[in-house]
């Protein structure tokens, strides 16, 4: 049983503003949630896999839960009709019905729950691993945000200084990169992946996140970007 994060965000489409909340609350009366061609994960979604809800800014809040009633399957056009409401917005290619949807009274505020959720990696700039359709998380963080109450958890506490800087120059280094990106001589013509909502920082490939899925513009090959903190597995005394 995997465990996933189905984020929601306000979209317009058509020359209609679909708000996250709005389009969270359809789905969950149609028990049915629509996936793009290329959402990320999609071939990995199976019946019994649990999910939670998470709506996007300026919410930014986790607000339900449900577990999949189906894997993810490909609509016929009668399918497709049943669930369009009448606009190309609800009329997906792909999907998974739902069961036991849980909507719960009061949302919880992501930024309560970042310091103790261990997919998010760089808990400055948190909001680029909710971003996008879906993210496998594992079972803690899935229970962690699940069972959240109560007071903001207490941020992780590093053992040294040197972890401590660390971990604040990676951070800060994807967030420069982001940045600066056109700036950057990567001595490739590098251009990061868009799909579906899904920047190309902090892609999501099953419970992981790679820091930058990139694109050759040249050749069109696929290239991943990861930073490291320290010394890599490959370095040699030479």
């Amino acid at each position: 049983m995997n465990h996933w994060i189905f984020i929601v965000t306000t979209r317009v489409s058509d020359g209609h503003k679909f708000e996250a909340e709005e389009v969270l609350r359809q789905r969950i009366e149609d028990a049915f949630w629509g996936l793009g061609e290329g959402t990320p994960n999609r071939k990995n979604l199976k019946a019994g896999d649990k999910v939670v809800f998470y709506v996007g800014y300026p919410i930014k809040s986790f607000a339900a839960t449900a577990t999949l009633a189906t894997d993810a399957f490909k609509l016929s056009k009668e399918q497709q009709d049943g669930v369009s409401h009448g606009t190309e917005f609800y009329r997906p290619p792909w999907g998974v019905r739902l069961t036991d949807v849980h909507v719960w009274n009061e949302k919880k505020p992501a930024p309560n729950l970042v310091p103790v959720l261990d997919f998010i990696e760089n808990k400055t700039f948190w909001g680029t691993y909710l971003q996008g359709g879906i993210r496998g998380i594992e079972k803690d963080d899935f229970e962690r945000i699940v069972g959240a109450s109560g007071p903001v958890p207490r941020p992780p506490v590093f053992q040294d200084t040197d972890s401590a800087s660390e971990f604040a120059l990676e951070a800060h280094l994807e967030e420069f990169i982001d940045k600066n990106w056109d700036n950057i001589d990567f001595g490739l013509p590098l251009k990061k992946y868009e799909i579906e909502g899904q920047s190309g920082r902090q892609f999501p490939v099953g419970p992981w996140g790679i820091d930058f899925l990139c694109t050759d513009e040249q050749s069109g090959d696929f290239v991943v970007l990861e930073l490291k903190r320290g010394q890599t597995s490959v370095a040699s005394d030479k």
